[in-house]
């Protein structure tokens, strides 16, 4: 069986001491291993000279000694390779030691405990149980009528359905707090009892006051821990997701596995304690540390065993409940690996244990103990964070509300509609929609909540492991320090955009309007200055976060970045020689957007082409013409822009009469006509000047023009000149006004008649006339082209 023992010992150290220097490679945590080794009773003595050097410091009074290392940089890397070769074999050889005390131990335990029996039997052990397990059961009868009280007392706090995670914490926090102060009064109900019943005898004490304390912890895990993190009795406040089933099993389980732990524990520790205070005259220094082993592995194993059978079950609690949460698909996957990463984290924690109990260095639980204690820690950090979150935000919906009740109790006085007996109705004014309060930035602190909140518990983990994370040098310092530079320039990323998006919703972007309401010509309405600059801001934002976050992380890797600053100052005038034509187009879309030339959404005209601006970037924008085609022009290349959705469009509509028609009486009726308009109530708010009559335009051969003109916003003209038109047409007929169609007048010879024309006369007549019509129609559409939209 020692074999056995033996050759597990060695496998355990061996792995655990790979992994033991990886994290305390350090010299200052070498040097307190050292010490550590020292104080626990080895002949390991301190270098020679180091021992007169402390003497004479002691008595100068020196507080501070400074040790200049050597020039030969070889000599200390081979001064540092033979302390963590003399670490090694004096943690095996203890190891050994306790190994092949194994045989010893039963005897020693029996001999401790009839050392401590007050009369050489082993009733003290029954009576000290006893009396423990009676303080327990009248301790449990007294808290009863507390615990029955508080919760009639608070029951009010219940709310079968939150709202919001923090109502969740609220409530689970709460019942913490409710379990902490029953743990407290359970605690001194007990010790009481015990106190009554004291005889006086030391170890008969420590029995009890561990099993006190124990059965404690054992409520501390489950009332504390469990039934608040897994919430098995309160599904609606569950946080974690978990289904009840999983919620009942997890919860079943976890008592299990702390019950075993904490009833060894509670024997152990009592064990450990007798035999110190009995300087070792039974157990041994190696029989206390085989039991420490026993009691360490004992727990890994249980929390393996709780580990594998809940495989899935910690899997779901750690994925994010709703696929459309943020970044799901890389929660999820980390969430799979969690079950995994922590076996594995607790086998090498073991090691670590072992490793670090064979050299006496204090605390040596802590590495096992750290992930609960971090990870709870930080819940309940993350949980009263988010209450503190929506209780500002509640603060400041109630003001809002009562803003927006003021301001619709004043609009309905103002609008005579509150009546003295019925005083409650109140009109809601359009004005008060201002007050309405929309909490955008409540979801990112909370992120960034969290991501503060992992990441220091990732850097106390790391602290439990013996690692100095204010050091200089220090590998892990490093890592936690990118780590921290990477979520800071994450969270202000995530701020940025925010900020941009809720501006940018504001300002509304650009107009959507309808492509038939256009009448298929574009030059529609744009957007607004603030709406085409912020896209840039966005990315130039973006380019200096990363910037800044990729100093620091190669700062912080060890690279020296004044080279690569002085580096990117040669490199940026190569570049600039080399990309001219680049530098051109940035800094000319730069003065072309501080001159606000265009907006997204606007229709302009650059050297024959035209279209919607669609997209701007820092080199080059987008125009999208109305027939589909997409063209991207590079801001230098820009010589003449003309931009027809700016400020006002001014729209002239001729209209073709008869010779016969009274020109005053058209003035006078579309004057009219315009003021109707005016109040028409889908066109009458475009209008920025009334439709109203130029007169007499043009004279043709059969018609005479009269032109009518409006001025309107951009992006409104079209839509307001179908509904002129049509207007115009009713007006027209309702008046008895004749629209003159086109004619072309043939004039035959002399003494000819049309009826006396032969057939191939009439169609050469007519072939005439026909290209008198199509030359007129292909001057109007060369002049519309050539004036652009002025004559729209």
């Amino acid at each position: 069986m020692s074999r056995i023992f033996r050759l597990l010992a060695r496998i355990t150290i061996l792995v655990a001491l790979c992994l033991a220097f990886v994290s305390l490679d350090q010299p200052a945590a070498r040097a307190q291993l050292m010490l550590g080794a020292g104080s626990s009773g080895s002949d390991e003595t301190p270098p020679d000279g180091m021992e007169t050097l402390l003497e004479e410091a002691r008595k100068d009074g020196s507080t501070v000694i400074i040790i200049k290392p050597g020039e030969d940089a070889s000599a200390a890397a081979a001064e540092d390779s033979a302390t963590q070769a003399e670490q090694f074999y004096q943690a095996r050889s203890r190891i050994e030691s306790v190994v092949a005390s194994v045989p010893t131990l039963w005897p020693n335990i029996l001999e401790t405990l009839e050392i401590a029996s007050p009369n050489g039997s082993y009733f003290w052990i029954a009576r000290a149980v006893g009396t423990a397990l009676l303080g327990l059961f009248i301790g449990s009868l007294a808290i009863k009528p507390i615990l029955r009280r508080g919760r009639d007392y608070f029951q009010y706090m219940y709310d079968p359905d939150p709202a919001t995670t923090a109502d969740k914490a609220k409530y689970l926090i709460f019942r913490v707090i409710l379990a902490l102060v029953y743990i407290c009064i359970f605690f001194v109900m007990a010790m009481a009892v015990a106190f009554a019943l004291d005889t006086g005898h030391e170890p008969s004490r420590r029995i009890i006051f561990e099993i006190v304390v124990a059965y404690l912890f054992y409520r501390l895990m489950i009332r504390a821990v469990s039934w608040n993190l897994f919430a098995y009795d309160a599904p609606s406040h569950r946080i974690v997701n978990l289904s009840d089933d999983e919620a009942n099993r997890i919860h079943r389980d976890w008592g299990i596995a702390v019950a075993v732990v904490v009833i060894f524990a509670a024997g152990a520790r009592s064990l450990t304690y007798i035999g110190e205070e009995q300087g070792y005259a039974g157990l041994t220094v190696e029989n206390i540390l085989f039991i420490q082993i026993c009691t360490a592995c004992l727990a890994t194993l249980v929390l393996a065993i709780l580990d594998i059978k809940n495989w899935k079950i910690w899997q779901h609690i750690f994925e994010p409940k709703a696929k459309s949460a943020w970044l799901y698909r890389l929660r999820a996957t980390l969430a799979r690996s969690v079950p995994a990463v922590f076996l594995f984290y607790m086998l090498i924690a073991l090691g670590v244990f072992v490793y670090r109990l064979a050299l006496g260095l204090t605390n040596p639980g802590a590495v096992i103990a750290a992930p609960f204690i971090v990870f709870w820690a930080a819940l309940m950090a993350y949980g009263l964070v988010i209450i503190i979150i929506q209780a500002l935000y509640n603060r400041r919906i109630r003001y809002f509300e009562e803003r927006a009740a003021a301001e619709q109790e004043r609009l309905a006085k103002e609008a005579g509609t509150v009546d003295s007996d019925a005083g409650e109705e109140m009109v809601v004014g359009p004005s008060s929609a201002n007050f309405e309060y929309q909490p955008i930035f409540k979801p990112f602190f909370e992120m960034a909540a969290m991501a503060i909140i992992a990441t220091i518990a990732v850097g106390e983990l790391i602290r439990s492991w013996g690692v100095d994370l204010n050091s200089g040098g220090n590998f892990w310092s490093s890592l936690l320090d990118i780590i921290l530079a990477s979520v800071l320039c994450w969270l202000a990323y995530r701020a940025v955009s925010l900020l941009i998006d809720r501006r940018l919703e504001q300002e509304g972007g650009a107009p959507e309007t309808d492509e038939e309401e256009l009448g298929g010509e574009g030059g529609g309405a744009g957007a607004t200055r603030v709406a085409t600059l912020l896209p840039i801001m966005r990315y130039m934002m973006i380019i200096v976060l990363f910037s800044i976050a990729a100093m620091i992380v190669l700062s912080r890797l060890g690279f020296d970045i004044g080279p690569i600053f002085a580096g990117a100052g040669v490199v940026g005038i190569a570049v600039g020689f080399g990309a001219q034509t680049l530098i051109r187009d940035i800094f000319s879309g730069a003065f072309f957007l501080l001159d606000d030339a265009f907006r997204n959404g606007e229709y302009v005209e650059i050297d024959g082409i035209k279209g919607t601006v669609e997209r701007i970037s820092i080199r080059s924008f987008q125009l999208r013409h109305h027939l589909g085609a997409l063209h991207t022009i590079p801001f230098g290349e820009i010589k003449r822009l003309t931009n027809f959705s700016r400020d006002w469009v001014l729209m002239k509509l001729p209209l073709r009469v008869t010779y016969d028609t009274d020109v005053d009486k058209v003035r006078k009726l579309v004057k009219k006509l315009g003021q109707e308009l005016l109040n028409h109530p889908q066109i009458g708010h475009t209008f920025m000047q009334p439709l109203k009559s130029q007169g007499v335009y043009k004279m043709e051969d059969s018609a005479m023009i009269i032109r009518v003109k409006f001025m309107t916003k951009p992006g409104e003209q079209f839509v307001t000149r179908k509904v002129v038109y049509e207007s115009i047409q009713d007006l027209f007929a309702r008046e008895g006004i004749h629209f003159a169609h086109k004619q072309v007048t043939v004039r035959l010879e002399d003494g000819q008649r049309a009826d006396g024309l032969t057939e191939d006369e009439k169609k050469a007549v007519s072939a005439a006339a026909r290209s008198v019509i199509d030359e007129e129609e292909a001057a109007a559409l060369a002049a519309k082209g050539t004036t652009g939209s002025g004559d729209r």
